[in-house]
């Protein structure tokens, strides 16, 4: 089985599509199968578009995604958190999320629970399919997650959603036996945590966003709000 690997999509439906045929991913070959290692969601405009189009693959069985931190933002909106939801409107792009699944700009101003209320309508699974997410995949060698792995447990799979969904792998110790693959933390800042302006950094030196490989670990969050192109990593496994 081929995996194909990405991460940090970001409500860029186009571009996910673009990345994915360019790494000559093929939905209908039954030895494809899409890995989406977090963060469909917010900043972009099409989040709607990533969701529908990955939701249907999940439900054929072409494709896993696991959780990421963007993604549970959503489950937050949806269980009726409104306090973080403003404060990831205003700080997190989720004004974008939610205008994408009610079709239009919200105001400010507008009351969540309607757009709630509109969105669990229209899409009646989507809060249970959310929590149903996986936070991390284990196949061979390999762990696939979004944030980061905690190895300083006795048995890292027993680590928090938040451990999973919101740690920065490059900070963590390697797994014993294991190269762990990570999206969340962008591979420009890693880099180069000290330069700020990204599309001068992109425009100049586009490499600098390609994955880095690190001892058991490999990192790929492309920063697509600023690269407009996604990793795909393709795995045989």
């Amino acid at each position: 089985m081929k995996y194909f690997v990405t991460s940090d999509i970001h409500g860029h439906y186009k571009v996910l599509i673009d990345s994915l045929k360019k790494a000559n991913y093929d939905e209908e070959n039954p030895n494809h199968h899409l890995l989406i290692i977090g963060d469909m969601f917010d900043r972009g405009s099409e989040s709607k578009e990533v969701f529908e189009y990955l939701y249907r693959l999940n439900q054929a069985d072409k494709a896993t995604i696991l959780l990421g931190n963007h993604d549970y933002f959503m489950v937050e909106f949806l269980e009726g958190n409104f306090e973080r939801t403003r404060f990831n409107i205003n700080h997190n792009g989720l004004f974008a999320t939610l205008s994408s699944f009610v079709d239009h700009e919200l105001a400010y101003e507008d009351d969540l629970k309607v757009y709630k209320e509109r969105i669990e309508k229209n899409y009646p699974d989507l809060l249970n399919w959310l929590k149903s997410l996986p936070l991390y995949l284990e196949i061979n060698d390999y762990i696939f997650v979004h944030g980061g792995v905690n190895p300083n447990l006795e048995d890292w799979r027993k680590a928090s959603l938040r451990d999973f969904v919101w740690s920065y792998e490059v900070n963590m110790m390697p797994v014993p036996g294991k190269t762990v693959v990570a999206g969340h933390h962008r591979v420009s800042s890693i880099r180069h945590p000290e330069r700020r302006d990204y599309q001068k950094m992109h425009d100049e030196h586009p490499e600098f966003f390609d994955p880095i490989y690190l001892p058991g670990k490999i990192l790929i969050d492309r920063f697509v709000e600023v690269s407009k192109e996604l990793n795909v990593l393709v795995f045989d496994l």
